[in-house]
């Protein structure tokens, strides 16, 4: 049941709203995020989101809170609404227009992000945002670096509709981290050629260690991006000063709200789940000839097939069905049903002077693929559903309606509900 309310707000006073919910001024002004609402429009707080609201005068809100929703005046200090409206009218005054967001799990770095395209907005400009936030993706599918313009105002990026896509493959930084890097630093370039004048790239919340910082520094550096924002982690400001100095707006620290909603692991599988289905639904299955596509990510595929009597011989030694095999300089990858015995295996490395590296067919299924268009850009997830090596024929689950010219294999499996399967692995295919 909607509970619906009118709320009188006198200029200067602030309520924070928790979502599912929407808002409508009735009269006056108020903001949220930076955007600026007026009586006629509306904003929506979707679940697991909060948002302070400012009244910019004198005036009468209506809320309709759905079941879960929540309304409340903060106490002082909670909201840090102006501060960081205040840093980042600053640096927009300043001529700063490219920004990376940076902070851990759950401190608002999408918030921020969002508030950043609003005040960019406000000031008549053209907006532009990468998502590179992998594992909890909301402008493009889990495992993708995503880009958007931002035609209105906006409350989470996942209102925004993906502009171009970038896979990664993984859901975890940690295996991608050059992949993200490069992804922000050419989806960055071409918002600017598409007439972006300010473009915001929020982050992932992997924030511990050495490597989790550099990638991001080597993203805001071939992005060319004007000023790093670092929100609810002083430590990490810290950590970023000496590598992100050098930006031309610098490295500014804003504080998180000390009130939020934190995700759990499993809320954060939930919402993924959500968005696989969002992408790939409503599905069909099409049929892609692998000899005649560009293949990335596959380790059998960057190697030369080696002949059916090989495969026969690797067959008697291994003591499973091996279905293809293919070859590089110092590594045979083996397409098995099955999984061979650890000394057969030692036993085909040391006759053929060469790693093995058993590629189960069994764990094929499900992959998670990125569908590539006539220009080789990716357009669409999809899902294999099986591979026939002898026909080199795969059967593809994937909403996307138009010619396939390549794909590129990722290292994350689905299933039927399009729930997360087993452990990331290195080489699916």
């Amino acid at each position: 049941m909607v509970e619906r309310l009118q709320v009188s707000m006198a200029a200067g006073g602030i309520v924070r709203v928790a979502g599912p919910a929407r808002l409508r001024p009735r009269t006056g002004q108020v903001m949220v995020l930076g955007a600026i609402l007026n009586p006629g429009d509306e904003a929506v707080v979707y679940e697991a989101r909060s948002y302070a609201v400012k009244a910019l005068d004198d005036s009468v809100l209506d809320v309709e809170l759905w079941p879960g929703a929540s309304l409340e005046a903060p106490k002082p200090g909670e909201e840090p609404l102006d501060q960081w409206v205040s840093v980042v009218d600053g640096l927009l005054r300043r001529g700063c227009k490219g920004y990376i967001v940076l902070g851990p799990v759950d401190s608002g770095k999408s918030s921020l992000a969002a508030l950043i395209a609003n005040r960019a907005l406000l000031r008549e400009m053209r907006v532009g945002v990468i998502d590179a936030d992998i594992g909890q993706a909301d402008i493009g599918p889990p495992a993708f670096v995503s880009a958007a313009f931002v035609e209105n105002h906006i409350l989470w990026l996942r209102e925004l509709k993906p502009w171009k896509m970038r896979f990664v493959g993984y859901i975890t930084p940690q295996r991608g981290e050059r992949r993200i890097a490069a992804a922000v630093t050419e989806l960055s370039h071409l918002l600017r050629a598409n007439g972006a004048e300010v473009v915001v790239v929020d982050t992932d919340g992997w924030v511990q260690g050495v490597n989790s910082i550099e990638y991001k520094v080597e993203a805001a550096r071939y992005a060319h991006l004007d000023a790093a924002i670092v929100v609810g982690d002083e430590a990490l400001a810290r950590m970023v000063e000496a590598p992100l100095r050098g930006l031309p707006c610098g490295v500014h620290v804003l504080p998180t709200p000390s009130v939020k909603r934190v995700r759990n692991r499993e809320d954060r599988r939930g919402l993924r789940m959500v968005r696989y289905r969002d992408f790939l639904e409503p599905g069909h299955q099409i049929v892609l000839d692998m000899s005649k596509l560009m293949i990335q990510g596959s380790c059998f595929f960057s190697g030369v097939m080696l002949p059916s009597e090989t495969v026969a011989g690797i067959a008697d030694v291994l003591g499973v069905r091996v279905e293809a095999a293919s070859e590089t300089y110092d590594t045979i990858y083996v397409v098995t049903e099955g999984q061979p015995a650890p000394a057969a295996v030692e036993r085909l490395s040391t006759a053929m002077n060469k790693h093995v590296y058993v590629l189960d067919k069994r764990n094929m299924s499900g992959a998670l693929l990125a569908l590539l268009d006539e220009r080789l850009e990716e357009r669409a997830p999809g899902v294999l559903l099986d591979v026939d090596f002898k026909s080199m024929k795969a059967r593809v689950l994937t909403s996307y309606q138009g010619r396939v010219r390549g794909i590129i294999v990722g290292g994350t499996r689905l299933g039927q509900d399009y729930t997360e399967v087993g452990r990331p692995l290195r080489c699916i295919m």
